[in-house]
């Protein structure tokens, strides 16, 4: 006689989040980049300059929305870890469950991702930092800054807060719950206050001041230097000259696709939500009203504020030519163009400018946490089905969390942080890891569409226990979600070659893994294919 189906007769998890939590943990996973980095850092990628920032996040916004409606209905009818792997490995296929959430979890959407985040999340100190050093002069704020920006220290720094992470996810989700819950809504509230305070300061307040906190004429240097080329301190600069509006735009969407991504964390953790149905529901709605809103008054509020050409020859000539920058504006901290920083210049009082570096550094913080906690269940998850090794279901029985599937976040995270900061130092093999990030993080979008298309055909019995049991609805929603999702594959599959051998040797290690568990469960008297006849227990 075989074994039991699943690892165990019970998650051994516990519903301690409520819809307030699906929806600050909605807000926090996309928030990060797109209204701190990203509405900065594009306009100086010179296939963008010129395009409509509110256009591409409102798009990119659009192409989202069947996603989440997608993710809705599956979670509130599977409040299960890993509900869309659960439904697409029951609906489709098992192998098309196991691969495409495998990349999510390994990559792009958790575990190496979270390294990525929490090494970058620096960055939104730097700036402002930088800004209240150089304001009051204070040497210790600017050797702060120098830290901040300097890629071994950040590297070290995301290691400290890799182990808190990790000490963290040890104490359950309900620790998880009131950390989430502080560190979204302070920078939540002072995000708000930094736009408000934006709509007042008037159009170009930061090339006005730019002046005053990085030296006289270096404004008007860095325009000269990005629009019109030239010699700056050994380093020929190639001029920055605009795209077509449309195209300009349509190549902004590879940044703000990436900004909206996040959402679907939030299905990984069905299994600890409370009320699921309305939680999802009425969470994902105000989460994603909250998100178009911020990023549609962040993409016209900066740009306007900043100057748009002023913030793209920055972007422009920190991204391309450091070292053209740097001796412009004599040695000083060169951070990284974000919001932050163009908020501090913008409003000129380092107190604020402490405070916005700090809350704005907390929605990488709270990103990560969710990436993380994602990854732990998706481990958790794989596990509990017995397609990888069963010791990653463990679970602590005084804090009803995932063990051994924490530590391998923690390792694969620990990588992340690394090859980021190797792509930061100059290498093209860390640089193909670290794109590889993209295509990971999308690749499930297409089989989570076809599954809810077949579904009421395919599997009927899986059919009837869904909320909403209307055939057209599912059609319409899975179509969508299935061309969104073949749109992410093709326009994020890259040709570069340390890119496309990460994408394969990622693929063909869940193979290899997928097989050797299936051969080993068969060996045991587990009959494989009778895993996926069921939804796992909660």
């Amino acid at each position: 006689m075989g074994e039991e189906i699943f690892v165990r007769r019970a998650s051994g998890l516990v519903r301690e989040l409520s819809w307030f939590d699906v929806m600050i943990w909605a807000i926090a996973c996309p928030a990060a980049s797109g209204m701190t980095y990203y509405a900065v850092k594009m306009l100086g990628d010179p296939s963008a300059y010129g395009g409509d920032e509110v256009l591409a996040f409102f798009f990119a916004g659009l192409m989202w929305l069947p996603l989440i409606v997608a993710f809705t209905i599956i979670s509130s009818s599977f409040p299960r870890s890993s509900s869309l792997y659960v439904f697409v490995s029951r609906t489709l296929h098992p192998i098309l469950g196991y691969i495409p959430f495998w990349y999510w979890i390994i990559g792009g959407g958790a575990a190496m991702v979270s390294g990525f985040i929490l090494y970058i999340g620096i960055k939104a100190l730097g700036g402002a930092w930088t800004v209240a050093g150089l304001i009051t002069g204070n040497k210790a704020l600017i050797d702060t800054a120098y830290i901040v920006t300097d890629p071994i220290k950040q590297f070290i720094i995301a290691l400290i807060l890799i182990v808190l992470l990790w000490a963290l996810n040890f104490f359950g989700v309900r620790a998880i719950k009131w950390t989430m819950r502080i560190i979204t809504i302070i920078p939540l509230v002072v995000t708000i206050g930094v736009l408000v305070g934006l709509a007042f300061v008037g159009s170009n307040a930061v090339l006005n001041n730019w002046d005053k906190v990085f030296g006289p004429g270096t404004a008007k240097a860095i325009m000269d230097a990005a629009f019109k080329g030239g010699e700056y301190g050994g380093t020929t600069v190639e001029p920055l000259s605009k795209a077509p509006y449309w195209d300009a735009t349509y190549s902004m969407l590879l940044w703000t696709l990436w900004a909206w991504t996040g959402f679907e964390a939030v299905t990984f953790v069905g299994s600890e939500v409370k009320n699921p149905t309305k939680s999802y529901i009425k969470g994902y709605i105000g989460a994603f009203i909250a998100i178009m809103l911020l990023y549609a008054a962040n993409a016209f509020l900066v740009p306007l504020v900043g100057n748009y050409d002023f913030l793209a020859a920055y972007s422009y000539l920190q991204t391309n030519y450091p070292d053209a920058l740097s001796s412009i504006v004599k040695g000083l901290p060169t951070p990284d163009p974000s919001v932050p920083l163009a908020a501090s210049v913008a409003f000129l009082n380092p107190t604020l400018a402490l405070i916005i570096g700090f809350a704005y550094f907390l929605w990488y913080l709270n990103t990560a946490m969710v990436c993380w906690v994602g990854g732990v269940r998706g481990f958790f998850s794989l596990a509990f089905d017995r397609a990888l090794p069963e010791k990653l279901a463990d679970v602590s029985p005084r804090w009803a969390a995932p063990t051994w599937a924490n530590h391998l976040t923690a390792l694969i995270a620990f990588l992340g942080a690394f090859f980021t900061l190797m792509d930061s130092m100059g290498s093209s093999l860390a640089a193909g890891v670290v794109s590889f990030f993209d295509f990971s993080c999308l690749f499930f979008v297409w089989p989570v569409g076809l599954a809810l298309m077949l579904v009421p055909w395919w599997k009927p019995d899986l059919f009837k226990q869904m909320t909403y049991q209307s055939k057209i609805l599912l059609a319409v929603i899975g179509g969508l979600t299935f061309a969104i999702g073949w749109y992410f594959m093709i326009f994020t599959a890259y040709k570069d070659i340390p890119v496309l051998m990460t994408n394969i040797i990622v693929g063909l290690a869940s193979i290899i893994v997928f097989t050797i568990m299936a051969a080993r469960n068969r060996k045991r008297g587990i009959e494989v294919e009778k895993i996926y006849y069921e939804i796992p227990p909660a």
